[in-house]
């Protein structure tokens, strides 16, 4: 649904506002280093312009980080934590990957961190997984939490889930197409998030809509010829069907603000649509500050 190239787009957009920015893959992805023509980003936060960061969180990384900081000796922790044995039982763990790439973003948001540079990042926007994944990414802590009655892991669940909470901090946003399973996607996601995660919404992204290039006038002549241009007849379906389910996910989640992303054409570079759809989230966030 291009939810990487929005959140490049966000990435540049608080970038270029004079907030320095960490942008964050997990899950072993490298979307986000393609697209900004760094593929060779690694765990380390990496400048990749200016006031802009990027790093991409590993489990495997993280835990080590985390043991380290706890048992200090290198040698101990690959004695023991390197055994194949302990590695297969360590990986076959449920939540186990996400509740470590939860806390190592918690510990980006603290400027908190063993390896590479240690700076306070004013914002760290994540490109997490989709639906499912990326939900698990923000119910781990809350089941740790609930599980582990006492010690260091129940006390970090319960800072994450502080920092999850609290929409002053914390801000999920959605992206969906406006198509029928998209749509019906984000609206469930949309619901989870706010009643069983309890984290805040951002105005959800309706990406890659079929501009609107014709006044009420001419769409009338327009549907007059369509019959005779096939070229016209796909545009007016595509675009009447993106504006079907544009109102369609307004009225399944009613009182939410939507930002409407406009479908980019005749661009080839990744990097350059989302400086596009950067450009477009401008004229929305000028909004936002002026109480529209």
């Amino acid at each position: 649904m291009g939810k990487t190239t929005l959140a490049a787009a966000l990435g540049l957009y608080s970038a270029e506002s004079g907030q320095e920015t960490l942008m964050v893959e997990t899950h072993g992805l490298n979307h986000l280093g393609d697209l900004m023509g760094k593929p060779k980003v690694g765990y380390r936060p990496r400048r990749v312009g200016e006031k802009l960061w990027l790093a991409q969180i590993s489990a495997e990384e993280a835990l080590e980080e985390y043991l380290l900081q706890q048992i200090k000796i290198k040698a101990i922790y690959n004695a023991v934590f390197k055994n194949r044995y302990v590695r297969h039982f360590m990986d076959a763990a449920p939540g186990l990957v996400e509740l470590l790439t939860i806390g190592k973003i918690w510990a980006l948001t603290r400027g908190k961190g063993q390896y590479g540079n240690q700076r306070t990042f004013d914002r760290v926007i994540v490109d997490a997984p989709s639906t499912g994944h990326g939900l698990s990414l923000l119910t781990v802590p809350e089941v740790v939490a609930n599980a582990v009655k006492i010690g260091p892991l129940r006390s970090k669940s319960e800072q994450i889930l502080e920092l999850i909470r609290d929409p002053k901090q914390t801000l999920v946003w959605l992206s969906t197409l406006a198509e029928d399973m998209p749509v019906t996607e984000a609206t469930e996601m949309a619901t989870t998030l706010e009643s069983k995660v309890r984290v805040g919404l951002a105005p959800i992204l309706v990406n890659g809509l079929w501009p609107d290039l014709l006044s009420e006038s001419s769409w009338k002549e327009v549907k007059q010829a369509v019959k005779g241009n096939a070229l016209l007849k796909s545009y007016c379906s595509r675009y009447e069907l993106s504006r079907f389910y544009l109102d369609k996910i307004k009225t399944n989640l009613s009182g939410h603000d939507f930002w409407e992303i406009p479908l980019v054409y005749q661009v080839n570079s990744p990097y350059e649509i989302a400086l596009r759809i950067k450009d477009r989230m401008k004229t929305y966030f000028a909004g936002e500050a002026n109480g529209r």
